[in-house]
C-alpha cells in the first residue's frame, strides 16, 4: 500500500514505503497529510503542528536507528503500543487532541507488519499513543486498558476478516535464542545485530545515492583525506576496502565473496582478519568497524562517487608511458627499476588510489614509489598528473558514439 503526497508526487513521482516503516503519515518536504495512492482526487489536508512535530520526532527516531540501538529499542516499543492500540480504537478511547482527520475503524484493525492502509487513521492511532513515546506509565496504562477492552469484546466491532492475524503483533514474551550456528569466536549477539543494520544503512545509501561496489578504491580513505594513506595503515585500509565491497556487492547482487572483491581490485584472496571472516560467515562486525566503514561511505559520496573500477580497467591495458615533455632525465630512476615503470605506478596509485601491488606492476615496491614521488620535481608531478586524466578521457572519448562526437574536436596532446 503506498502513500502519496498530494503536492509532491505528481511533481516529483514520489512514492515511499518509507513513510509507513517511519510512522510517517505526513509529508516531510510539504507538512501536508499523505493518501492513498488510489486516493489522489482528494482534497489537501493540512495537519495540527502537534501532528507534525509528532511525526518529525518518529522520524527522526527511524533514521537514528539506524546506528543507535537505544533509538532501535525506543521505536520498537513504540510501535508495539500502536498495533496494540489499532484493534481495539475507538471513537471514545483514547483521549487523543483534536483536529485529527477522521478514524477509520476497519483501516485501524489492519495493523499489521505495516501500519494500517490509511494515512488518516495512522496519524489518529499515532496522536493517541503519543503519551507513551516519552512516559513508561502511559505506556502501560495503555496496554492494560487496550488488554481489557479485548476481554471485553471490543474488537468485534469490525468483521474478523478485516483483522488479519492482529494477535501476532501483539507483545509476547521474547523468542528464545536460536540455537542453530554458534556465534564466532570474538562476536557477540550484538555485533551480529550491528551487521545486520550495517547492511540496512548501505541498502539505504544505496537508494539514496547510487553507490555500487565500482566506487570502492582499493584504499578506503579517511574524511579529509587526500591521496594515499600513510604506509602503516594500508593492511587496515585494504581490509575495510574489501569489507565495504563485499558488503554493496551484497545489497546489489544478493551474493558477494572476498575473492570477488580481490578480483575487482586486481589481486588474489590471500588476506584474512576478524573483520572480513565475521563478514564472510555473517556472524557480526565490531563497533568501531562499523563507524569506520560507514565514516568511508560518506567521504566517498562527498567526493562524488568516482568510478574506481573503471579506470582500474583503464589503466591496466596500459603498458607504454605516453610521450611527455620532459626530458628523460626528469624521471629517475629508484633501485634498478625504470623512471617510466615508475611514473605508470605513479599514476596508478593516484588516480586509482589504490598501492602499487593491485597494479599491473606488482613488483615495484610502495616504497619506491614513494621514493620516485620525493624525487620529481613539481612539473614533472604535475605533468603526470596530466597525463593520467588525459589516459582516462581518452578511454571516455572511445566510448561515447559516432553521432555524438562530431560536433566537438578531440585534441590530443601528446603522441
Amino acid at each position: 500500500m503506498e502513500w502519496v503526497c498530494l503536492c509532491c508526487t505528481p511533481l516529483t513521482g514520489r512514492r515511499e514505503l518509507f513513510w509507513q516503516s517511519a510512522l510517517s503519515p505526513v509529508c516531510r518536504d510539504c507538512r501536508l497529510l499523505l493518501v492513498q495512492a488510489r486516493s489522489l482526487a482528494e482534497s489537501v489536508t493540512v495537519p495540527s503542528p502537534r501532528l507534525v512535530d509528532l511525526v518529525g520526532e518518529l522520524t527522526s527516531l527511524a533514521e537514528a536507528s539506524v546506528f543507535h540501538q537505544s533509538a532501535r529499542l525506543r521505536l520498537g516499543s513504540f510501535r508495539r503500543v500502536c498495533a496494540v492500540v489499532a484493534p481495539t480504537i475507538d471513537d471514545q478511547w483514547p483521549d487523543r487532541p483534536s483536529g485529527l482527520p477522521a478514524l477509520d475503524v476497519a483501516a485501524a484493525r489492519r495493523w499489521g507488519v505495516f501500519p494500517s492502509p490509511d494515512p488518516g487513521t495512522v496519524a489518529v492511532i499515532l496522536s493517541a499513543a503519543a503519551p507513551a513515546l516519552h512516559s513508561g506509565y502511559h505506556r502501560d496504562r495503555l496496554l492494560r486498558e487496550s488488554a481489557q477492552r479485548r476481554r471485553r469484546g471490543h474488537t468485534l466491532t469490525v468483521p474478523p476478516q478485516h483483522v488479519p492475524n492482529a494477535g501476532r503483533y501483539l507483545p509476547k514474551r521474547p523468542p528464545s535464542p536460536p540455537k542453530t550456528a554458534p556465534i564466532l569466536a570474538g562476536f557477540n549477539r550484538d555485533d551480529a545485530r550491528r551487521l545486520l543494520w550495517l547492511t540496512t544503512h548501505l541498502a539505504h545509501q544505496v537508494k539514496r545515492h547510487g553507490i555500487r561496489p565500482d566506487h570502492v578504491p582499493a584504499l578506503l580513505p579517511a574524511p579529509g583525506e587526500d591521496g594515499l594513506p600513510d604506509p602503516a595503515v594500508w593492511r587496515t585500509r585494504w581490509h575495510f576496502a574489501i569489507a565495504l565491497h563485499m558488503l554493496l556487492t551484497h545489497v546489489h547482487d544478493g551474493a558477494t565473496s572476498s575473492a570477488r572483491a580481490c578480483h575487482a581490485f586486481g589481486t588474489t584472496d590471500d588476506d584474512a582478519s576478524l573483520l572480513l571472516d565475521g563478514i564472510r560467515l555473517g556472524r557480526g562486525i565490531h563497533d568501531l568497524d562499523a563507524a569506520r566503514l560507514t565514516d568511508a561511505v560518506d567521504a566517498l559520496v562527498d567526493g562524488g562517487l568516482v568510478d574506481y573500477q573503471r579506470r582500474r580497467d583503464t589503466l591496466r591495458p596500459v603498458t607504454r608511458l605516453p610521450r611527455l615533455p620532459l626530458a628523460a632525465g626528469r624521471l629517475p630512476e629508484i633501485d634498478g627499476h625504470p623512471g617510466h615503470d615508475l611514473a605508470l605506478t605513479w599514476i596508478w596509485t593516484r588516480l586509482t588510489h589504490g598501492p602499487a601491488f593491485t597494479s599491473p606492476r606488482p613488483f615495484i615496491a610502495d616504497r619506491h614509489v614513494r621514493a620516485f614521488d620525493a624525487a620529481i620535481d613539481p612539473e614533472t608531478r604535475l605533468t603526470l598528473a596530466e597525463t593520467g586524466q588525459q589516459l582516462l578521457a581518452d578511454a571516455d572519448v572511445t566510448t561515447i558514439p559516432t553521432t555524438h562526437a562530431t560536433w566537438a574536436p578531440v585534441t590530443r596532446r601528446y603522441g
